[in-house]
């Protein structure tokens, strides 16, 4: 609603300045300060095929026509169709007679594009190749929010004859799967502590993330030194990931502040959903700077709150038993509600901080999930604020123990 706010403030403006007798439409974007947008494509895994579907929607927003000042880089780490080999290289997108084609800056070989040193070399060449005043990114791989490798198990589930781990929440996903999540660089993971390190290595405006369950408090806390804003979702993404064709336009546009134009993104993915066979998005845009804020608002909270009633608050997946993602604000108003009673006015001031932290947050009206199952379904996503949260459980004393060693847990949750 602030960026509607601010666009119809806009036409207002221009409806004056044309004294009202007719309405002035906006002009195309100019060019502006250097602007350099990097996908960072983590497709040496079963994403390949829909990673390479995102490269095609990028080079059809170029050949539609961006400003001059923005460049579009392509990492992409994995195989291009089903006959080639991998490749690994960074790619710019430029136009040549009239059609988008990749141009290979840098064949980097075979490595591991979840290492976070990695990440840092190629972050530092594409500033290098096209320095900017401007860096955006856009990470497109499997997701899991802030669990750790070792409580995700994936590698070892489908072994012939092996006896896999049983996580006590099933993240574990069937191989044709419909949406993004979990998943690595062959068998390698990244966790959030690398991540942070390899997003350090150049001046990041913003960052989206192309994958499943991102959007959580312990994954936005860990990364809030990295950029400004970040834009991702709190549920699973659909296969298809997200429209670039739609959101490269709309984040190329500089007559919008940087806020404005990620508000739009946050509306162009979910408006392209809800038109799609299935109608399933849920995204969000947050300032990062708001949660240090935002910390010391949860901390007074579980300070007077009492024990959630984990049946009643509004879950992000369809996993059968054992919940994983949560909504940060319905799991904060239960635990309001069955805590001392000043535990009101600590949920009002939670209130405060979580508006002021999110940029923009829309959701269609049921979200597909299929973590934990082999059909997969749909749910309500009736009480959704756009960021997700752990909670932990003593019947589940492995990912307790793992969540309570998160930056997040260690800030908010009352020491025992």
């Amino acid at each position: 609603m602030r960026f509607l706010r601010y666009l119809l403030a806009g036409l207002l403006t221009l409806a004056a300045l044309a004294g009202c007798k007719k309405t002035t439409a906006p002009q195309p974007p100019v060019s502006g300060d250097p602007h350099t947008f990097i996908m960072y494509m983590v497709a040496d895994n079963n994403l390949w095929r829909y990673q390479r579907a995102n490269v095609e929607m990028a080079k059809a927003a170029v050949k539609a026509g961006l400003p001059d000042n923005v460049r579009v880089l392509v990492y992409f780490d994995g195989r291009t169709d089903y006959l080639s080999a991998k490749q690994t290289t960074l790619s710019e997108i430029v136009l040549r007679d009239g059609e988008a084609v990749e141009q290979v800056l840098i064949d980097y070989g075979d490595q591991d594009s979840a290492d976070p040193a990695v990440m840092q070399t190629v972050l530092k060449d594409a500033a290098r190749l096209a320095p900017a005043d401007t860096y955006g990114i856009t990470l497109a791989a499997h997701g899991t929010g802030w669990f750790p490798p070792e409580l995700i198990n994936v590698m070892n589930q489908r072994l012939p004859g092996a006896q896999p781990f049983v996580p006590e929440h099933d993240l574990r996903r069937p191989d044709d799967a419909l949406t993004r999540a979990f998943g690595p660089d062959g068998d390698h993971y990244m966790t959030l502590e690398s991540l942070a390190e390899g997003l350090t290595a150049i001046p990041l405006d913003y960052v989206i993330f192309d994958a499943c369950f991102m959007a959580s408090v312990e994954t936005f806390y860990a990364l809030r030194h990295v950029a400004p804003y970040v834009l991702t979702s709190s549920a699973e993404i659909m296969g298809d990931g997200i429209p670039y064709h739609k959101v490269l336009p709309v984040l190329a546009d500089n007559r919008y502040t940087l806020e404005q134009r990620l508000a739009s993104a946050v509306n162009r993915i979910v408006d392209y959903y809800a038109g799609q066979p299935y109608p399933s998005a849920t995204f969000v845009a947050v300032r990062t700077g708001g949660f240090d804020a935002l910390a010391e608002a949860v901390k007074a909270v579980y300070e007077t709150a009492g024990e959630p009633t984990i049946d009643a608050i509004q879950s992000l997946e369809v996993i059968p038993t054992n919940h994983a993602f949560f909504d940060l604000r319905d799991y904060m108003q239960n635990i309001a509600q069955n805590g001392q009673e000043t535990a009101q006015t600590a949920f009002d001031a939670f209130d405060r901080a979580l508006g002021e932290t999110i940029v923009q947050e829309n959701h269609t009206e049921r979200v597909y999930s299929v973590l934990g199952t082999w059909g997969g379904g749909f749910f309500d996503a009736n009480r959704v604020c756009g960021i997700s949260s752990y909670i932990p459980r003593e019947e589940l004393p492995v990912t307790r123990a793992a969540w309570l060693e998160t930056e997040w847990a260690r800030r908010v949750y009352p020491a025992e």
